[in-house]
């Protein structure tokens, strides 16, 4: 097999994801991960992270700058796109390489993976935006909405700016564009039951290897790492000192309110951080467990593999449609339920790119009846006097505040403040109790993330 250099290794990524489907974290991932056992160093695995994820993360743009540079109704095969925009993308936004060497590179793509003959076209496109660079760009001969200049700016879908605008309102609309296009720290958990020196001796091996480590901005137990793009060769991983998991859904386990001894069940449990934070929590009170499904049979066993390297006996893990019935044994035993329930995702944008291209204004009302019918089903699970903690990872008010809403309007449950359970003073929370609270990443640097809690009473 040809060993890759990094831009044949961008594009190789750029074509899987266009032609099979697939989602980019998945397929950048993999190709780091074929690019490390070739012997590609981490310098030249970043450079293939940033080139690939921001060419994706900016393809409105990039495809806006292409058409100023091309004929109306000039047909561009998919792999001379690609390269254009890989080319485009360095030249706009990668101060590290020089546009002559962007330019020359695409050329050489061009001539290997789409056709000889067009290497001149891709070279006289990539030049033109060169000058255009130096000399300014040029205004548009068309009057611009806000929501277009927005679009345009940030290279997200316009359905998507207005519903946040008419959610947020324009201001902070804008800066929460902006954050979802800064590059993200990955976020870890070190579980609560490690103890200082062992979690501060893991950070200093971190370290040494030329990990970036800075501590949370909620969570003792929280950290965030730069500078790595193999997490599981990192020091304690393997041991299962800690997990991936972002600082915005570990709110989950902390809004549980946790004293010890609780049955606690999660309906829709994958990735199973969640899960594990409260599996983790009850083992280093009095003990509990945890009971943890997914519908994905796949992802149940992943559940399973990371709970056995996180050292968490007390988890049940299994297979189960959150819309089958629930068994006779079951109802009632809950003391905490939790429903992170199927979203729109559109919070976590700045970590999965592609997300914006491929969900529908139409899906978000599907997603919300969706979730109406998990919790009618599963609400029957939870003791009386049980809580119950709702969460997405997304910011609409269709699938967050509205769902909210039919909770207690619906299957009568009662709203319980999060205050008590959640770090001083944070922002976002809402609601007449203070049950509601919407993290967002330009006000708490998290995903966007929407959590809840409830009291079920009789």
């Amino acid at each position: 097999m040809k060993r890759l250099n990094e831009r044949e290794a961008a594009l190789m990524i750029l074509t899987r994801i266009r032609e099979e489907n697939v989602y980019s974290h998945i397929a950048v991932r993999e190709m780091l991960d074929r690019c490390e056992k070739e012997g590609m160093d981490r310098r030249q695995r970043a450079f293939v992270k940033r080139l690939t994820e921001g060419v994706i993360e900016r393809r409105i743009e990039l495809g806006d700058v292409i058409r100023r540079h091309v004929r109306k109704g000039t047909r561009i095969r998919p792999v001379i796109r690609d390269i254009l925009q890989m080319g485009i993308f360095q030249i706009l936004y990668m101060d590290s390489v020089p546009d002559s060497a962007a330019c020359n590179e695409a050329v050489k793509l061009t001539k290997e993976y789409g056709k000889k003959e067009l290497s001149g076209f891709v070279n006289g496109v990539l030049r033109n935006v060169v000058r255009e660079k130096e000399n300014g760009t040029p205004e548009s001969e068309t009057a611009e909405t806000g929501v277009e200049s927005l679009s345009h700016k940030y290279s997200m879908p316009e359905w998507i700016i207005r519903l946040w605008s008419d959610q947020l309102g324009q201001g902070e609309t804008e800066k929460l564009l902006a954050a979802l296009l800064e590059i993200r720290p990955v976020s870890i958990r070190f579980d609560e039951r490690a103890d200082e020196a062992s979690v501060s001796g893991t950070i200093e091996e971190m370290v040494s290897r030329g990990v970036r480590a800075v501590k949370g901005q909620y969570f003792p137990y929280c950290y965030y790492l730069t500078g790595t793009d193999s997490l599981t060769s990192l020091p304690g991983y393997r041991e299962g000192l800690w997990t991936v998991q972002d600082e915005s859904s570990m709110m989950v386990a902390e809004a549980a309110g946790l004293s010890g001894g609780e049955t606690v069940t999660d309906i829709c449990a994958a990735p199973g951080g969640k899960s594990m934070h409260c599996a983790s929590k009850l083992l280093k009170l009095c003990g509990g467990t945890v009971r943890a499904y997914d519908l994905s049979k796949t992802k149940a066993a992943q559940i399973t593999r990371n709970a056995n390297r996180m050292h968490l006996p007390n988890m049940v893990i299994g297979q189960r449609d959150a819309l089958s019935p629930v068994p006779c044994g079951e109802r009632g035993s809950a003391d905490v339920l939790i429903c992170d329930l199927p979203c729109s995702g559109l919070g976590v944008i700045g970590r999965k790119r592609d997300i914006k291209y491929h969900v529908t204004r139409e899906q978000l009302g599907e997603l919300a009846d969706l979730q109406k019918k998990i919790l009618k089903n599963a609400v029957c699970l939870l003791k009386e006097g049980g809580t119950l903690i709702y969460s997405t990872c997304t910011i609409n008010q269709g699938e967050n505040g509205d769902i909210a809403d039919y909770i207690e309007r619906e299957l009568g449950l009662s709203p319980d403040p999060l205050a008590p359970h959640l770090p001083e003073g944070i922002a976002g929370i809402s609601g007449d109790a203070g049950n509601r609270l919407q993290l967002l990443p330009h006000v708490h640097g998290t995903d966007g993330f929407f959590v809840a809690r409830f009291k079920k009473t009789e």
